[in-house]
């Protein structure tokens, strides 16, 4: 009876373990992307934008959630990039852009006077070695100090 038992616990054991490991497989597929994704979310307030400097680098798919925290109305536009969203209280709004220019651009609502900046980084392909040669000849051999 025993051994019974200690068999069905032992069962039960790596039932349970399958049923993780299905579970994890289902709900955290590997995702991949055509580009990198930064995803960044605004905040429209009384006072500006938060965060108002935004960090990118080229190449990067850039997804905005933008949302209000005043009862006025607000909205974003990207200099560049043709996004118009209005920022409304209680809703997010998305919009999405690839930043394939470096530079820095202003984002502003005409409404208001607040501005912020998204910065975009050039991207650097991996350098190659570099092969460098020594700047100054010396002699391949020995001599005293009296001879330099």
């Amino acid at each position: 009876m025993k051994k019974l038992l200690v068999v069905f616990s032992i069962l039960s054991i790596c039932n349970m373990a399958f049923a993780q490991d299905h579970l994890l497989e289902r709900n955290f597929k590997k995702k991949t992307y055509d580009f990198p994704l930064r995803e960044v979310s605004i905040i429209v307030t009384d006072d500006g934008y938060y965060p108002n400097k935004i960090v990118a680098f080229q190449g990067e798919r850039i997804h905005f959630f933008i949302t209000s925290a005043s009862a006025k109305n607000q909205c974003f536009i990207l200099q560049k990039h043709e996004v118009f969203v209005s920022a409304e209280k209680g809703t997010i709004n998305e919009a999405e852009i690839i930043a394939d220019q470096a530079g820095r651009f202003k984002f502003y609502c005409p409404s208001s006077k607040f501005t912020g900046h998204l910065t975009v980084f050039e991207k650097f392909a991996a350098e190659e070695e570099i092969n460098r040669s020594i700047a100054s000849e010396k002699p391949k051999y020995w001599l005293p100090r009296d001879y330099d």
